[in-house]
């Protein structure tokens, strides 16, 4: 029988390759390993060190803080607002009269003086009543001269019956005497009692003269009372007259349109023949517009917060876009005494001498006010400010510990913050402090570069 088994030899040598393939393999995963420790567990184990190394060094340290020096804000303050250029006068003009339009004398741009004629104006009408006011005037000073001679007559009857009056007076004072002798006569029996009654009878006679006097002097004298009265009635009539001629003639006088003030003319809205009606209403044609240009405005509203700097006389800065080279420099003439409620502004006016016409009423102008503030403010920058539910702090470094000052802010520039009330100039203020910062606790600061900032 024939043994196929292979010898154990053969066997054993078939064996050896698929032994050492494990072991490389064990080998390989070995080594892998072993890398992995090395480059993973080891560097943790030397940060475990490190970080202990550092907690201990730091336990029991003071920390230490990031400080600025506290400057001094500039004290003047800028401001710069939108403006419109106007003139200091500017006026629409109207006819004062009616009628058609005889002829101008002017045109848009050309200056005029105060007074100079503009436009001359047919007024028929005017002339007219005019002409008529006079004859009225004429005849009222007619009036009065008539009037007048009346009065003289009437005085003169009235001092004629007023020397009647002393004329019949004299005479029944002799007839009293010669009456009161004659009674005595006849009383002795020297006289016949028919010489007496004749006397007594002159005496009678002259008293009621007298009477007839004294009466006809009272009617001549309410005669010069009338003719008084009519005299005052004349004179004020004739003043009436005349006012009335005054009027017409000023009124005709409006037949020159004349400039009211040294400027220029910026329209102009009729030509010869034009009707004319007087007044100012919308529904009448206005003839002209004019401005005085030697000298401009410019009214601003300006905020709260820079208002209260706001004096007459201060200087104000105004750019023009058409003239970006130049800087013209205004004055503050007139501050509005309140502030708008609804938009918490004042209203300030500005003036600027434009004797060389070089800027126009209407541009857009650029408005820089600089106020001066009455007490200095301290700048800082914006990471310093610490808001609580108390109100915003800054941490101030104090003999060497934090210290958490209440402050006012003013102006915030985002990376600059301006303090009005709570800081000094030079104080050690703290950048970006930390949450578990506390009050009183030691502190080393240490100084932020400039350019850090």
């Amino acid at each position: 029988m024939q043994d196929n088994s292979l010898p154990n030899y053969v066997q054993a040598s078939g064996s050896k390759p698929e032994r050492s393939g494990l072991f490389k393999f064990l080998a390989i995963l070995s080594a892998i390993i072993i890398i992995l420790f090395i480059f993973g567990l080891v560097p943790r184990i030397f940060e475990q060190i490190e970080l202990k190394k550092a907690h201990e060094e730091t336990v029991g340290a003071i920390p230490v803080v990031h400080t600025v020096v506290a400057k001094t804000a500039p004290a003047e303050e800028s401001l710069t607002l939108p403006g419109n250029i106007g003139a200091i006068l500017y006026t629409s003009i109207y006819a004062r009269v009616d009628g058609y339009l005889k002829k101008r004398f002017v045109d848009i741009g050309d200056a005029v003086k105060t007074g100079q004629l503009l436009a001359l104006i047919d007024t028929p009408t005017v002339d007219q009543k005019l002409a008529q006011g006079v004859a009225d005037l004429d005849e009222a000073k007619a009036d009065l001269a008539a009037s007048k001679a009346e009065l003289k007559e009437a005085i003169a009857k009235d001092v004629a019956a007023k020397a009647e009056i002393n004329k019949t007076q004299a005479n029944l004072n002799y007839a009293n005497v010669t009456a009161k002798r004659w009674i005595d006569l006849a009383a002795r029996g020297a006289v016949s009692e028919q010489s007496r009654d004749e006397k007594v009878r002159t005496q009678e006679a002259q008293t009621a003269q007298l009477q007839v006097a004294i009466a006809n002097e009272k009617a001549t004298a309410a005669t010069v009372k009338t003719a008084e009265a009519k005299v005052e009635e004349a004179k004020a009539m004739v003043v009436a007259k005349k006012a009335n001629v005054l009027r017409l003639e000023a009124e005709q006088g409006f037949q020159k349109v004349v400039a009211p003030f040294d400027g220029v003319i910026t329209l102009r809205k009729v030509d010869p023949g034009a009707l004319i009606t007087q007044g100012s209403q919308t529904s009448s044609l206005e003839l002209f517009q004019m401005a005085n240009i030697d000298r401009l405005r410019i009214y601003v509203s300006v905020p709260q917060r820079v208002a209260r700097y706001l004096v007459q006389g201060m200087p104000a800065q105004i750019k023009v876009p058409e003239f970006p080279e130049r800087k013209f420099i205004g004055t503050v003439t007139n501050v509005s005494g309140a502030l708008d409620p609804n938009t918490r502004t004042r209203q300030t006016e500005i003036q600027i001498d434009n004797r060389d016409h070089t800027l126009l009423p209407g541009m857009y102008a650029e408005v820089q006010i600089t106020g001066v503030r009455e007490t200095p403010w301290i700048r800082v920058p914006g990471t310093t400010i610490v808001t609580r539910v108390d109100g915003q702090f800054v941490v101030v470094v104090k003999d060497g510990k934090a210290h958490y000052q209440p402050v006012t802010m003013g102006r915030d520039f985002g990376d600059k913050i301006e303090i009005k009330v709570g800081l000094k100039d030079n104080d050690l203020v703290v950048v970006s402090p930390s949450d578990d910062l506390r009050e009183g606790e030691p502190v080393q600061p240490v100084a932020v570069p400039p350019g850090e900032q």
